[in-house]
């Protein structure tokens, strides 16, 4: 199931960026180990111009990185 499906199942409007503690919610994982994940590297997130915090998170790069974790 993708994020995007994940999202809808729980009454969530698709977005084509998500703010980190929204894809916790809806992926039901801990703020924290995103936090992790974002500064390893393994999950891609964007800074918006002009902001200095609000990391946002598109959908197919949760994708990616579950993806990934199965792959390990």
């Amino acid at each position: 199931m993708t994020f995007d499906e994940i999202a809808r199942e729980l009454g969530i409007k698709p977005k084509a960026l998500y703010p980190v503690g929204e894809v916790a919610r809806i992926m039901g994982i801990p703020y924290s180990t995103l936090l992790l994940e974002l500064k390893a590297g393994r999950l891609k997130s964007t800074l918006p111009a002009g902001r200095k915090r609000g990391r946002l998170i598109r959908p197919e790069w949760v994708d990616e990185w579950v993806e990934k974790g199965r792959e390990s």
